[in-house]
């Protein structure tokens, strides 16, 4: 008896984590801007002289200043899974860009944002 409520306790407890992954839908939930019209930029790295670039080039362009709300540091490692979870690889540094809904815009390069910086103002 004392097997079969080990089995099952262990039965219980894989379900509950096979139903905790991390699903595209409940990163882009935790990622996407929550106003219309306004963008978040989320910088997965490690390197602090890499975020400098891509605080430097972010700063210098009123596009981006104006159009996105916020601006995101990720350098924990797990938060390299919601990356695979969002169909990339599980690779820094990056630079990802959401609206209210979707990923819009993926570098890693920060001169790059210059060119995404063109679009905002058409």
């Amino acid at each position: 008896m004392p097997k079969v409520k080990l089995g099952l306790l262990l039965l219980i407890v894989a379900l509950i984590f096979a139903g905790c992954g991390l699903s595209k839908s409940n990163v882009l939930e935790k990622l996407v801007s929550k106003e219309e019209g306004k963008y978040t930029m989320h910088i997965f790295s490690a390197s602090q002289d890499w975020n400098f670039e891509v605080n430097k080039v972010h700063n210098s362009e009123p596009a981006l200043l104006k159009y996105i709300q916020q601006v995101t540091i990720h350098s924990e490692n797990d938060k390299l899974k919601w990356l695979k979870a969002l169909g990339q690889e599980e690779k820094r540094p990056v630079i990802l860009i959401f609206d209210t809904e979707k990923m819009v815009f993926q570098t890693n390069d920060p001169e790059k944002l210059r060119e995404f910086a063109k679009t905002l103002e058409k």
